[in-house]
């Protein structure tokens, strides 16, 4: 499949490839940065080798997935952001994570957002749902950044999440 690159102001969302293994492992040995996910401890490079390969067979099964994340003008990977399906529910997800050195200056709102027009414009999805650890209010920031609004709390991969929701007529007016 044909992986899109995506462009917004700051940020140039395309494909991952086998070159953004090693990149994307450092960024899962940073302290902490993995502490709101189900199993918080960074993986080992063979599990990373997988996710990269998954977000590549992801896209061709559902014609969207995650995208690798850079800046514009600087070919270094930030991390990724896309749309998740989750087989469990039948729901999409916006998701996203960047290394930590670029934490605080929008650039995962920027993302997310690119993401969700993505997916209203290419696909026929009523809503996208967001999902963060309870105390993660950073991300929780960015959700609504990006116009999703608190639904609830609900339980997904096993741990209690906060669930957020963007309607397709809600995302046009963000």
């Amino acid at each position: 499949m044909d992986i899109p690159c995506v462009t917004t102001e700051r940020l140039a969302l395309r494909a991952f490839s086998a070159q953004d293994v090693d990149p994307l492992f450092d960024i899962l040995q940073q302290p902490g940065i993995l502490r709101y996910y189900p199993r918080p401890d960074p993986p080992p490079r063979d599990v990373v080798e997988r996710i990269v390969a998954r977000q590549l067979t992801h896209w061709e099964e559902h014609g969207y997935g995650w995208w690798a994340v850079e800046v514009r003008d600087d070919p270094h990977l930030l991390g990724w952001a896309g749309l998740t399906y989750l087989p469990e529910t039948g729901e999409t997800e916006v998701a996203y994570l960047l290394r930590q050195e670029v934490w605080r200056r929008g650039l995962a709102t920027e993302a997310a957002k690119a993401a969700l027009r993505f997916g209203f414009d290419r696909f026929a999805f009523p809503f996208i749902i967001g999902l963060t650890h309870p105390e993660n209010i950073a991300s929780q920031r960015v959700l609504e950044k990006s116009g999703l609004q608190f639904v609830e709390k609900a339980v997904y991969f096993g741990m209690e999440c906060f669930r957020y929701v963007i309607d397709r007529s809600d995302e046009a007016s963000s």
